[in-house]
């Protein structure tokens, strides 16, 4: 009898088969540096908690799911050690996972980005950060975040008022601009930019203070300064950049790749409706922030602008943690790690000093 009993705690103890234990933050042999999220994911049922060592010392504990944890590595450059012991089942079963970072050099930048990256995702099911990989300039990057919606953020319209904008289309323009503004979140804010061979002041606008009241004031007029334009809309924050024109581009002072290096920060994403000329610079700042460009006539124009708002609405935001390439170009690269996630645009990249 005392061996049978043995062994039923023995089929009590011992699991059917091993659980298991994926870490999304950090991924193995990723470089990290400062404060930033250590978490993992796990099959394992009836969770009691899940403790993270750092380099063989207790960093912290989460009990209940996402199983995360904030952790400051500091500027140390050594290669860090991360294990993740998952309790289950009443503290009966122990299982565990670790990674090993990569080590920074003495010679090696150690600056730190956020970068975020707006994405849009074809899944029939929601995303997380394991189904996703992303590369900066070939490095593996560590995913911080990726939701699927947008954070609050501020809208620039950055509308042409030139002479080719008339007959009807600066009119029309402006009505679009009131329509989208109509189609803004909680915790949103937006500005008008008008501009022709000169650039105006950004002026606060919401529902009250519609941009058609600049109609009533002002007459289509003078030559397109339009990189000048794009490139004044500060970018302190989580900023999209919509821009309606007809295209041209005669006066302005700053070269393309100037103006492509203002916009394409880490925060800003460029869109345009264009109606008429073809523009090069808006075709490489949309691709390069993960904008889009529409073409459209006056009498499209305000459903051009309505679609772009619905684009943007509906994405998801993926947040990384750059530990710097090289200055200057970084490029971006995102793809899905599992079936049935198609990744149809995302950030291309950004301009790092």
């Amino acid at each position: 009898m005392r061996t049978i009993l043995f062994a039923i705690a023995v089929m009590l103890v011992v699991p059917a088969g091993a659980a298991e234990i994926a870490f999304l933050s950090p991924l193995d042999g990723s470089q990290v540096i400062g404060p930033q999220a250590i978490e993992v994911t796990t099959t394992a049922t009836n969770v009691d908690r899940v403790e993270f060592y750092v380099d063989g010392t207790l960093a912290g504990v989460a009990r209940t799911a996402p199983y995360r944890i904030a952790f400051d590595f500091g500027t140390d450059l050594d290669a860090r050690t991360i294990v993740a012991r998952v309790l289950s089942n009443g503290y009966r079963t122990t299982e565990q996972a670790g990674v090993t970072t990569a080590a920074l050099t003495a010679g090696e930048s150690i600056a730190v980005d956020l970068v975020e990256v707006p994405l849009r995702i074809r899944s029939s099911k929601t995303v997380t950060a394991a189904d996703i990989g992303v590369r900066e300039n070939s490095v593996r990057q560590t995913i911080r975040e990726i939701t699927p919606r947008r954070g609050a953020a501020h809208f620039a319209f950055v509308v042409d008022r030139s002479l080719s904008m008339a007959e009807g289309r600066l009119e029309a323009a402006l009505r679009a601009v009131d329509v989208a503004v109509g189609m803004l979140r909680p915790g949103d804010t937006a500005s008008l930019v008008l501009f022709n061979h000169t650039v105006s002041r950004p002026r606060a606008i919401d529902s009250l203070h519609p941009a058609a009241e600049s109609a009533m004031q002002l007459v289509a007029s003078g030559g397109t300064s339009l990189r000048d334009a794009v490139s004044s809309v500060p970018a302190r924050g989580r900023t999209y950049a919509i821009v309606i024109t007809d295209g041209g581009d005669r006066n302005s002072a700053i070269s393309e790749e100037g103006a492509l290096r203002k916009v394409s920060g880490t925060k800003t994403v460029v869109a345009a409706v264009v109606l008429g000329t073809r523009s090069s610079f808006l075709e490489k700042a949309a691709r390069n922030t993960g904008g889009t460009i529409r073409s459209a006539t006056r009498l499209s124009v305000g459903r051009a602008v309505s679609e772009i708002l619905a684009d943007i609405n509906s994405r998801y935001t993926l947040v990384y943690q750059s530990a710097g390439t090289a200055p200057g170009w970084r490029a971006i690269d995102v793809a899905p790690l599992r079936r049935g996630v198609e990744i149809s645009d995302s950030r291309r990249g950004y301009f790092a000093e």
